[in-house]
């Protein structure tokens, strides 16, 4: 009897060190730091607003920009309330589309209000400021366009929808003062 309990033993005792839970966390491992209230904010708006993208669609996040934010805020219709700018890419038969969603808010709850095509190769610049100084934000958006440089396309709200105000090129870090 004692030879067959030491045989068990012996089997036995490594698999209940493989199928233990493991060493307990320490508690530097548990401690993580408060999410802002915003940040959990954003996160939710950032799957709502993803959900009504077309299927596929992968967001794209400007490669200029402090953060690396999805969104863009701001308030092109003078409403009061901030509207969304998503820039995304979709993949075709011939590559990829790059393409920037306006999403406004209707009864808490957001739908796509205008769309407008990119170019190039990349997002570079995403931001709703008022870039022309004529008092009104606008919308521009800078696109990679490889070695050529980049393309800077400024739009502003008009008629209920994005209208391309201009179109220039540049080069390096773009200053939108």
């Amino acid at each position: 009897m004692p030879r067959r309990f030491i045989i068990a033993s012996v089997i036995l005792t490594p698999f209940l060190f493989l199928a233990g839970c493991g060493a307990p966390a320490t508690p530097v491992d548990l401690i993580r730091p408060p999410l802002a209230v915003t940040n959990l904010q954003t996160d939710h708006i950032s799957r709502d607003l993803a959900k009504l993208l077309p299927d596929q669609a992968q967001i794209l996040s400007p490669m200029q920009q402090k953060g690396g934010k999805d969104i863009s805020f701001g308030d092109l219709d003078g409403d009061g309330v901030d509207e969304a700018v998503v820039v995304f890419q979709v993949k075709n038969r011939t590559g990829k589309l790059l393409k920037a969603a306006l999403f406004m808010q209707h009864n808490k709850k957001w739908r796509i209000v205008s769309e407008v095509d990119g170019f190039g190769y990349g997002l570079d610049v995403a931001e709703i400021k008022d870039v022309n100084h004529d008092g009104r934000p606008e919308l521009a958006l800078g696109w990679s366009l490889g070695d050529a440089g980049n393309g800077l396309d400024i739009y502003g709200w008009e008629e209920d929808k994005l209208k391309l105000i201009s179109k220039k090129v540049y080069q390096g870090p773009l200053e939108l003062d």
